[in-house]
């Protein structure tokens, strides 16, 4: 999903909020969502929510999933050696 992009769903003080994610998004980068975090004391505008991105390997890949990987690092590989 982080190298083709996606769309969460983000719990806010206000409910669900959507976020785009898009492709090529990197583990501990952070996004902003305007207006959806805590409100300012004085003059109770809401500030901004940020959102860390936490990316997890999966470690149970099928023998297929297993190959589709390998294949496409042979791609990968073949590509970034022509440059």
């Amino acid at each position: 999903q982080a190298a083709l992009g996606w769309e969460i769903e983000v719990p806010t003080l206000n409910g669900r909020v959507p976020l785009k994610i898009p492709s090529g998004t990197q583990s501990g980068e952070v996004f902003r969502l305007k207006g959806e975090g805590l409100p300012d004391l004085k003059s109770k505008k809401r500030g901004d929510l940020l959102v860390e991105v936490s990316l997890k390997t999966p470690t149970d890949l099928t023998p297929h999933q297993e190959e589709l990987l390998k294949e496409f690092l042979k791609i990968e590989s073949f590509d970034s050696s022509s440059n």
